[in-house]
C-alpha cells in the first residue's frame, strides 16, 4: 500500500528533496525514487530539470526522494513505496521480476566502473592495489559487482584489500582526496560531479567494459496511459535547454525505450546483488 501524502511529505523533508510545489488543492504528487549513488544535494541539483520536465509536461506536482542508503532505498522500491523508479539496470531488473513493475525509459550513454587514485601516486595498475585501502559505496552498486569481478581475474579476492565503504560516490572520491583510501571505486560520472578544481586530482587506472545505464520504471499500480505519458515526456527531455543540459551533465547523452533483452543480460547480477543484499 502507497505512503499516505503526510508521511511522503515528511519522508521528502527528511532527504532534502522536496520540489518546493505548494500541495494545498494540487493534484497528488507523482512520486519519484532516485537511487542514492550521489550525496542528496547533488542528486537534488542533478535531477531538478527531470522534475521539471515532467511537472511541465503531465501538469502535475512531481517531488523527488532518496534514502540514505542503496539497501533501504531497494527495500522501498520493493515495498512499492515510488510512483517512479531511477535505479541501476540490475536493481531496475530485480525489482521488475519481484514486483512487475513496468521499464519506461532508460538513459542511452553507457556506464562504465572506474578505479580513480591520487594523481600523485605510483599506482599504475589494479594487481598493486592488494593489501591496499579501496572507498566504495554499497558493495551491491552494478560497477562495483563488475569492478570485483575484473579484481578476481587479476587475483584479488575481497579478503585481500581493506574496503572503506562510503556513503556515495563524492565521499569515496573525497577519502583518496584526504588521504584515508588509496583507490575508490566509482562510476564513470562520478568525477564530473566533483568540483572543478578538484578533478585533476584523481587519475584512473581502471575501466570496467560498457554496462546498462539508470533505468526509469513504473509501479504496476501507474495506469497504462500515466505511463505513455510519462514514457513521451522523458523521450522529449533532451529537446530544451535544461532537459539537454542535464544529459550532458549527467553524462547520461540522451534517453531511449527501456528494452527487455538489454534488462535480461543483468540476471548474471542478480544472484550476487539479492546475497549482499541479505534476500538469500
Amino acid at each position: 500500500m502507497s505512503l499516505s501524502l503526510t508521511r511522503r511529505r515528511w519522508l521528502a523533508l527528511s532527504t532534502g528533496l522536496l520540489s518546493g510545489m505548494a500541495f494545498g488543492d494540487t493534484p497528488r504528487p507523482l512520486v519519484i525514487g532516485v537511487i542514492p549513488y550521489l550525496s542528496p544535494s547533488v542528486l537534488l541539483n542533478l535531477f531538478a530539470p527531470v522534475r521539471d520536465h515532467l511537472q511541465k509536461a503531465l501538469g502535475r506536482p512531481v517531488v523527488l526522494y532518496t534514502a540514505t542508503d542503496v539497501p533501504t532505498y531497494v527495500r522501498r522500491c520493493l515495498n512499492d513505496e515510488y510512483d517512479l523508479q531511477l535505479s541501476s539496470a540490475h536493481f531496475t531488473r530485480l525489482v521488475q521480476r519481484r514486483r512487475a513493475t513496468i521499464p519506461l525509459t532508460r538513459f542511452r550513454d553507457s556506464l562504465y566502473g572506474m578505479v580513480y587514485v591520487s594523481g600523485r601516486s605510483g599506482f599504475e595498475q589494479i594487481s598493486q592495489l592488494k593489501a591496499r585501502r579501496i572507498a566504495l559505496t554499497d558493495r551491491t552498486i552494478l560497477v562495483n559487482l563488475e569492478m570485483f569481478r575484473m579484481l578476481r581475474q587479476s587475483g584479488i579476492t575481497e579478503s585481500d584489500v581493506q574496503l572503506r565503504m562510503s556513503a556515495n560516490m563524492n565521499s569515496a572520491l573525497l577519502s583518496v582526496a584526504h588521504g584515508e583510501a588509496d583507490a575508490a571505486m566509482t562510476a564513470h560520472f562520478a568525477l564530473d560531479q566533483m568540483p572543478a578544481s578538484q578533478r585533476g586530482d584523481f587519475r584512473s587506472i581502471l575501466q570496467t567494459a560498457p554496462l546498462p545505464n539508470i533505468h526509469l520504471s513504473a509501479s504496476p499500480r501507474v495506469s497504462a496511459g500515466e505511463r505513455s505519458q510519462i514514457q513521451q515526456a522523458m523521450l522529449t527531455l533532451g529537446d530544451q535547454a535544461n532537459g539537454l543540459l542535464f544529459l550532458q551533465r549527467s553524462r547520461f547523452g540522451g534517453v531511449e525505450l527501456a528494452e527487455e533483452k538489454i534488462l535480461k543480460t543483468l540476471d548474471v547480477y542478480l544472484a550476487d546483488t539479492q546475497h549482499y543484499l541479505g534476500m538469500q
